[in-house]
């Protein structure tokens, strides 16, 4: 119905659980903030708690990037720079998530937090060559890679989704065409992404 995840006719229903995840921790959209490819979320959660917005992107086109860097590679993010990191549905394009991970903790000052939100099911985005579209995640696989690569942070794992949104995002319906409750409900069978918020802990130097 909709080839473009539902932008066209609405909220994509993934942005609408994403929407629900950063509401839920809404501290720490403050300080120093990094997102990738734009800066949305840091402005409608963080507002005038946001003292420096980076935009990051592989992408030297995105003319609103601030800072053009691949995060496969280490070093390409300043290194204890960030307050928050917000990496949205990106890990799937990326050949070794557990690794960008751990290069964006160390992009982190102690005390910082990065956001993650990753596909559990959803099309392939027909802007991005489908030879780039490695990944989707479990809320165990998720889990895992994340304490594989920081085993030393806190973190917390969300899910969202049920059969009836996952078949509505599949075909492109918007949050908008569902009630409420067809959005809300969980059912762990039918994720259809998952979030996660990994805090570095207070004195850590590295990851």
């Amino acid at each position: 119905m909709s080839p473009s995840f539902g932008f066209d006719r609405g909220t994509p229903i993934d942005r609408y659980y994403m929407a629900k995840f950063f509401s839920t921790h809404g501290e720490v959209f403050r300080g120093v903030a990094g997102q990738i490819a734009s800066s949305s979320y840091l402005k409608e959660f963080g507002g005038s708690r946001i003292e420096e917005i980076s935009i990051i992107d592989n992408d030297p086109s995105n003319k609103h990037a601030t800072i053009v860097a691949d995060l496969g590679v280490a070093g390409s993010l300043p290194s204890a720079h960030f307050d928050l990191l917000v990496v949205t549905q990106t890990l799937q394009y990326v050949e070794r998530p557990q690794e960008v991970i751990g290069f964006c903790m160390e992009a982190l000052r102690p005390g910082g937090s990065l956001l993650l939100a990753v596909p559990a099911l959803t099309a392939h985005d027909r802007r991005e060559p489908p030879e780039w579209d490695y990944w989707r995640f479990w809320p165990a696989g998720l889990l895992h890679t994340i304490q594989q690569a920081v085993p030393e942070a806190r973190h917390v794992v969300t899910d969202y989704g049920n059969l009836v949104a996952a078949i509505a995002f599949l075909h492109g319906l918007s949050a908008e065409e569902l009630e409420r409750n067809e959005l809300d409900h969980h059912d762990p069978l039918y994720p259809v992404v998952i979030c996660a918020r990994l805090d570095k802990p207070e004195g850590s130097a590295g990851r």
